[in-house]
């Protein structure tokens, strides 16, 4: 895995590490940020 590749990824979504986030309790949004984030980075998600 290339993780600086994922760092990058990972700071277009502030939410998945932001608790100040509104968007930070909803978990169908995070789910949905990993898939995205799988999907650029050809990884499966569990």
């Amino acid at each position: 895995m290339n993780e600086e590749e994922l760092i990058v990824h990972v700071q277009s979504y502030p939410f998945l590490y932001d608790l100040t986030d509104a968007r930070y309790s909803n978990a169908l949004i995070r789910v949905n940020a990993w898939e995205e984030i799988g999907d650029k980075m050809k990884r499966k998600v569990d």
